[in-house]
This record gives structure tokens, sequence and C-alpha cells, in this order.
């Protein structure tokens, strides 16, 4: 996000906006571990796994998690996991070293958001979180773990977002900056970096059904909060992208 997306942001009621330039990418690049807030565990459409023994499992897991053992995990990763490449997963043990090994494994084959809970239990213990005794949810080798995303206001599902892509009565609205545009875009798509928008409405028109997106749905969102103010009927794709210069995309 840029210091004057920063601007917007603070515009729309955030406090103290602050801006890393490098992102989340260089963050974990440097080795550094993200943490996630308990609430979002405990409420969103995440998938969580304990690659704890079974006996650690059953004396108190963390409720909605998948027990598969670390050793079952690495053997049978690709099979157990969702369809989605796309799903987030946290997984957590009660060894750093598994938890690593885990997540390359998930990484290796597809998956996009794969992130270690670490110190899952004390963490979950200590926020005033209640473990689950008892079996956790268990998976098939038949059947993966079911898992789809709940939808927000006013975002559009991966699905409806590229079915719009052969659409003439969808207008799609690029917010990303021109250099990052001309790396690789949507088919169709027309750049309006979100620094730029309020003051480039006329170019945007309003009898269309608006489509907002930028790389990971940050600069989206408040593209579609600017556009909806506006009087627009818009929807904006919270996911992240990939977009090559020959037009190929990969979503997730």
């Amino acid at each position: 996000m840029s210091p004057k997306s920063a601007g917007l942001a603070a515009k729309w009621g955030h406090n103290n906006p602050l801006v890393y330039v490098e992102g989340q990418p260089a963050w974990n690049k440097k080795g550094n571990r993200t943490v996630p807030a308990l609430d979002y565990i405990e409420n969103e459409s995440v998938v969580i796994i304990d690659l704890r023994d079974p006996a650690k499992v059953e004396g108190g897991h963390i409720p909605k998690a998948y027990a598969i053992p670390f050793k079952t995990f690495m053997d049978e990763a690709e099979f157990v996991l969702p369809k989605a490449l796309g799903a987030p997963i946290y997984l957590y043990s009660d060894s750093d070293k598994e938890i690593d090994a885990a997540r390359k494994e998930a990484r290796e084959v597809g998956y996009k958001s794969v992130y270690g809970f670490y110190n899952a239990v004390e963490s979950w213990t200590a926020g005033g979180k209640q473990l689950q005794q008892g079996p956790a949810l268990a998976v098939s080798d038949d059947e993966p773990i079911p898992w789809e995303r709940k939808l927000g206001v006013g975002e559009i599902s991966i699905t409806d977002f590229t079915k719009s892509l052969q659409s003439d009565l969808i207008h799609i609205v690029d917010t990303r900056t021109a250099v990052e545009f001309d790396t690789g875009h949507f088919p169709g798509a027309v750049n309006i970096p979100l620094e730029e928008m309020d003051k480039r409405l006329a170019e945007i028109p309003m009898n269309k059904f608006i489509v907002v997106h930028c790389k990971t749905g940050a600069r989206g969102e408040m593209g579609y909060k600017l556009l909806r103010e506006a009087g627009y009927t818009v929807k904006y794709l919270n996911a992240e992208c990939e977009c090559m210069p020959s037009g190929e995309f990969e979503i997730w």
C-alpha cells in the first residue's frame, strides 16, 4: 500500500495507518513470522490442522481443527487438503520443525496461503479461549477437507470474477500502479490507480457493473468504497492474483 493509499484509509476511518512498503512478502523472506489473530482463527473460514500425536490432540485442541499427524500429512497432503489452492491453511504442532516442514510440503503441492500457527495451544489459552477435548475433526482418504470462502460485504467470488471477464456488462478496474499494470493484467481491464481514482471518475461508466481489483484485495476494497460512495454499482475481488504479460493469470 502506498502513502497515498494510507491517506485514503485514514479518510475512511482507519486510525493511524502506517506504510510498510516492502510488505508481508519481504517480511516473510527475511525469516520473520506472522501471528494470526485468535478471533480470526475462531470465526473466519480457515482450515486449521493439528499435526500432533492423537493422544495430545484428544487432550485438548483448537476447535475446528482437523487431526492429521505430521507423518501422515507429509505423505498425503495433496490428497487431504481442500481442492481450492487458495484456502487459508494454518498448521500447528508442538514442534516448530514439523510446522516448517509441513508448510513447505503444502506449498510444494501448490497451496498458496499456508501459515504456521506457532505456540498455538499456549496462545489460545493465554488469550482466554477454550480448548476442545476429545477427537478433532477427521479427514478421509477419499474426500479432501471441505472449504468454502465466506464473502464479505461488497466482495465478488473468484468464480464470478473470472466469468465477468467475458461479459460486456462488466467493467473491470485495476487499481494497481501503471508500472504494475504494464507487467501483466486481466483481459479487458482498465488501469486507474487507487491514488488517482477520485479524480478520474468520469472515465468509469455509470451504466455498467464495476468490479475493482488490485494484487491482494487491499486497494481493491478501498476503490470499492470510493466508487460505492460515488453511486456506482460495484464489487471488488478480495483475493491474491498474478497476471502475466501473455494475458494468462492465476487467482487464489
